[in-house]
């Protein structure tokens, strides 16, 4: 496409030896401005950016921080490209303190989540309040748990557990 002495590698590109190569199928544009060369794609790649609502996997739940797996992006049925591992730190579940963040989220929680930051690795938030726990299951028997209020309650071993809920825990609507 280009030498890395002419121009920087931009979105679609990389650099290797001295010269950038395509990572895809795409129209060439050279930035003469910035002098940068990037690829145009007329149906590009879908990549998490920031300010973007993803569908997210809890995948492991610490004392400070969550990292999920995101699954999907709010508004497209198209699967997600490049980076799909995300965290979520303990600051950024709720605008109320929260001392651990498995009180609030547990391992196979499907989450609606904020991306605040998209490189280098994904950020996320749920401290509004369409974000949060979609839809979980009870630690014990794994059945689906349903919303009491702020709680959520198991009807078949009768446990109520607690989660950071979305306004619209288990009434989401596929795009």
């Amino acid at each position: 496409m280009a030498t890395a002495e002419e121009y920087m590698p931009g979105f679609g590109t990389f650099e290797d030896d001295g010269n950038i190569y395509s990572t895809a199928i795409g129209s060439l544009y050279l930035d003469e401005g910035n002098k940068i060369a990037r690829l145009d794609f007329k149906n590009p790649p879908l990549v998490a950016f920031d300010e973007d609502v993803v569908f997210c996997e809890v995948t492991d739940v610490k004392p400070s921080m969550v990292v999920c797996r995101i699954q999907a992006m709010e508004g497209t049925s198209r699967g997600i490209t490049g980076e799909t591992m995300g965290t979520l730190h303990v600051s950024k579940i709720s605008n109320r303190y929260v001392e651990d963040a498995s009180e609030k989220f547990r391992i196979t929680d499907i989450i609606r989540a904020e991306v605040i930051q998209s490189r280098p690795s994904i950020q996320l938030t749920t401290a509004k309040p369409h974000l949060g726990v979609i839809m979980a299951r009870c630690n014990s028997c794994r059945e689906p748990l349903d919303r009491k209020g702020n709680k959520l309650y198991c009807e078949s071993c009768e446990r109520t557990e607690y989660r950071k809920l979305a306004k619209d825990y288990r009434d989401v609507k596929p795009c």
